[in-house]
């Protein structure tokens, strides 16, 4: 059996954090998911864990107040390495600006681009499982 999941939840919605933290648990891959809703505060919890944070997977949502995704993209390429290395990101949004939909596919730290509302499914197969 896999070992589950750590899953990092950024998104300023509340609805939305609350439904995707119940159903990544409830799918099975998870049963540890820490949810932000600022962009800044997520970024701050993977400063101070550090070399203590487990391989963790972040779901970021694209349109957020304060700092949007790609500003905490472009916060996280400024991270050591070592902590990169133990972190994949998914970008989630329901644009359809293509200006949008190329940047994330031109990021480097940005695995992919998911669709709004985020299926499960879709993710377990883009994560291999």
């Amino acid at each position: 059996m896999k070992p589950l999941l750590n899953f990092c939840l950024i998104d300023d919605s509340a609805f939305d954090l609350f439904i995707y933290e119940k159903l990544l648990i409830k799918s099975g891959i998870t049963d540890s998911v820490k949810t932000f809703n600022s962009a800044r505060d997520a970024l701050k919890h993977l400063v101070t864990e550090g070399a203590g944070l487990p391989e963790t997977i972040i779901l970021l949502d694209l349109q957020m107040p304060d700092m949007n995704g790609f500003e905490f993209i472009d916060e996280f390429a400024n991270l050591p390495d070592y902590l990169k290395d133990k972190i994949r990101i998914f970008m989630l949004s329901s644009t359809i600006d293509t200006r949008d939909i190329e940047k994330a596919k031109a990021s480097p730290h940005i695995i992919d681009l998911l669709p709004k509302p985020l299926e499960v499914n879709f993710l377990k197969s883009r994560l291999g499982l």
